[in-house]
């Protein structure tokens, strides 16, 4: 129940900047607005081929070719608005991949430092939700395999301990002294 409420709060969180990964988002909009321009002009180039054959074929409509290139500077305009928006709508869209990369790598380098009790949270409408929860289960494995693991050698150690009171030999006992404190250092650099 609390993990549920934890994903919750995650969930409401909002990233106030835009461009969180500069280089990578600025990659992604630029090729986004280079395909739109591209079609844009082979667009404006079919139609331009196509009303031109079709005023060579009837010169009657050629008053009507006069009016299309009057209103040229129109369209042009009418197109970088489009461009305009082509480029603010990749930036959000660029902001839903970003912000989630940015995270998966910052959450890459917590569980580096030995915190197996991180998890990735994103928000609803992010990307890569499919990425988080195999990223999420990897880790919740490691942190479950190091868990039991400890617990067998805290079982050890019990019983090192137990064998440490036992011995007469003072060579022996300093011996098993110094494999139970090497072996309770095993996780210790592990946030478990």
């Amino acid at each position: 129940m609390d993990q549920n409420k934890g994903q919750k709060t995650a969930q409401q969180f909002q990233r106030k900047t835009i461009l969180i990964k500069k280089h990578l988002q600025y990659r992604y909009m630029m090729l986004i607005f280079f395909s739109v321009l591209v079609a844009f002009l082979i667009v404006g180039l079919d139609i331009m081929w196509t009303v031109s054959k079709f005023v060579s074929e009837y010169p009657m409509v050629h008053p009507l070719l006069d009016d299309i290139f009057s209103m040229a500077p129109l369209f042009m305009m009418k197109a970088m608005m489009y461009l305009v928006i082509v480029i603010i709508v990749s930036s959000v869209v660029s902001h839903r991949m970003a912000g989630p990369i940015f995270k998966f790598e910052k959450s890459a380098k917590i569980v580096a430092a030995g915190d197996l009790t991180h998890r990735i949270w994103l928000r609803k409408g992010d990307q890569l939700i499919d990425l988080k929860d195999s990223f999420n289960l990897m880790i919740e494995s490691v942190h479950n395999s190091v868990k039991s693991d400890k617990i067998i050698i805290d079982g050890l150690r019990g019983e090192l301990r137990e064998e440490i009171s036992k011995a007469n030999d003072l060579q022996l006992k300093n011996k098993l002294e110094r494999i139970e404190s090497n072996l309770g250092k095993v996780f210790s650099s592990l946030k478990i």
